[in-house]
């Protein structure tokens, strides 16, 4: 009547491998959103001129170091507690967000970019983060 079955152990992952696997993620979503700030800024170079492709590339790259970031800060506790990870990841918010409106203000108000190639290269460089969800097996 008993069926006897055999369980396999659970493997779990190491805590370096968790840390690098976190780190390899924030290092792709950076290029990938830096890709796409290229992308954007060589599209407005050709059609549009080097000014708007300046400000399409500084739009995206403003993305990308804010991803960079707010990585850096999430995995600077390394494994640790649970309000630890929690307070990193405020933290990594707070300075995303002061980073982003910092470097918005230097572009539009004293580098004197152009606000739509600004914007559509921020909004393509949010593109490539969600690209760089997307695990391909």
């Amino acid at each position: 009547m008993w069926k006897s079955r055999v369980v396999a152990p659970v493997l779990f992952p190491s805590r370096t491998e968790v840390l690098s696997r976190g780190k390899r993620m924030v290092v792709r979503v950076v290029l990938l959103q830096a890709g796409c700030a290229a992308l954007v800024a060589s599209a407005f170079l050709v059609f549009k001129g080097a000014h708007q492709g300046l400000a399409a590339l500084v739009g995206g790259l403003i993305v990308a170091a804010g991803s960079a970031v707010f990585g850096w800060r999430v995995f600077k506790p390394g494994i640790a507690g649970g309000a630890a990870i929690t307070m990193a990841m405020y933290g990594g918010v707070v300075l995303k967000w002061l980073w982003f409106a910092l470097a918005l203000y230097l572009a539009l108000a004293l580098l004197k970019l152009e606000a739509a190639p600004l914007l559509i290269g921020i909004v393509v460089a949010q593109l490539g983060y969600w690209a760089s969800l997307i695990r391909l097996k």
